[in-house]
């Protein structure tokens, strides 16, 4: 039986946690396991490979920008992701033969979970790293066909979608148009949700969705380019 070769990222700025894992990963068949400091290296680094999973250290994204976490949250609609790091499993340095040896224990015990149960059967693809820039675009959006516009503002914009401010909960695959009143071209961006963030899910960021843009005109591309340059 041939094992498909699963390519796995690893978001952490702690050296100790990055080696543990590539310890862990380096005795498994067909599996190839990179590491990052932060965001900006895994999208240098990202291009052109395809993706199964990844694995981000909490302690890293709660000392991130918001920018950063937007995009770990962007990710986590497209690939299984694994955060590690929670207090309870943080092993201690008191204790390093008790504490911190159940704790690794733990550790492999999910890792393995989360390899067989969610990378396995997990398609690889590539991780969108297009230019995107936070942009407050007031906009006119109607969610779904027969939900009435209203209005909003995007929190980020690159060429091929946009984060659009909302308390509106709809699941991925629902249409979206948007009337963006800052471009001179204000004909409505038939676009559809790709992923959300529900109102009250934390205090950190704003309730929305994402959208991946499926017609614009030529005018409209023409003139985010110039907003994202």
């Amino acid at each position: 039986m041939i094992i498909p070769l699963l390519r796995i990222a690893l978001i952490s700025k702690h050296e100790n946690t990055c080696g543990f894992y590539k310890d862990m990963l380096s005795r498994r068949e067909n599996i190839i396991l990179e590491t990052y400091t932060g965001t900006d290296e895994l999208k240098r680094g990202c291009r052109e490979k395809l993706y199964a999973g990844l694995i981000v250290d909490m302690w890293t994204h709660i000392a991130s920008a918001n920018a950063d976490k937007e995009f770990v949250y962007s990710l986590d609609k497209v690939f299984p992701i694994l955060y590690i790091g929670d207090n309870d499993q943080k092993p201690s340095e008191l204790h390093p033969g008790g504490g911190w040896l159940m704790a690794r224990q733990h550790e492999i015990k999910i890792l393995e979970d989360f390899i067989q149960n969610q990378c396995r059967d997990m398609k690889s693809r590539g991780i969108r790293t297009g230019m995107r820039k936070n942009l407050f675009f007031n906009t006119h959006a109607q969610l779904g066909g027969q939900e009435k516009s209203f209005k909003t503002n995007t929190k980020n914009i690159s060429q091929n979608g946009c984060f659009v401010i909302s308390v509106h909960e709809l699941p991925c695959g629902t249409p979206v148009w948007l009337t963006i009143t800052d471009l001179d071209d204000k004909t409505p961006i038939a676009a559809e949700i790709r992923w959300s963030k529900p109102w009250g899910n934390d205090f950190l960021s704003l309730p929305g969705v994402g959208v991946v843009f499926r017609e614009i005109s030529l005018a409209q591309r023409q003139a985010l380019t110039e907003f994202l340059k």
